[in-house]
């Protein structure tokens, strides 16, 4: 029972980060899309060789509300738990 508190802990704890992100961030971050810009500009209309499924923490036609980039990282935060679960009930079994 103890553990299940401190996973509970943590997904509030990534759930509320997840929520306020959107709100708190820089809409002109210092990351590597501003280095790749500053290294080379036209980097950058080359194209993706990928299309995301949620470029940007967005979706199409729903770029500015905020609401759809929390409701995408709460998914990608969902995603990553259940992918790291998976990883380490696969290492815990051998």
């Amino acid at each position: 029972m103890k553990n299940k508190n401190v996973y509970i802990a943590i997904f509030a704890i990534a759930v509320i980060v997840c929520i306020l992100s959107p709100f708190l961030a820089s809409s002109d971050p210092d990351g590597l899309e501003k280095s790749a810009e500053e290294i080379n500009p036209e980097i950058l209309d080359a194209g993706q060789v990928i299309d995301p499924a949620m470029p940007d923490y967005t979706l199409p036609e729903f770029e500015d509300n905020p609401l759809v980039g929390v409701g995408c990282l709460i998914v990608g935060a969902i995603i990553a738990v259940i992918i790291a679960y998976g990883i380490f009930y696969i290492i815990s079994k051998k």
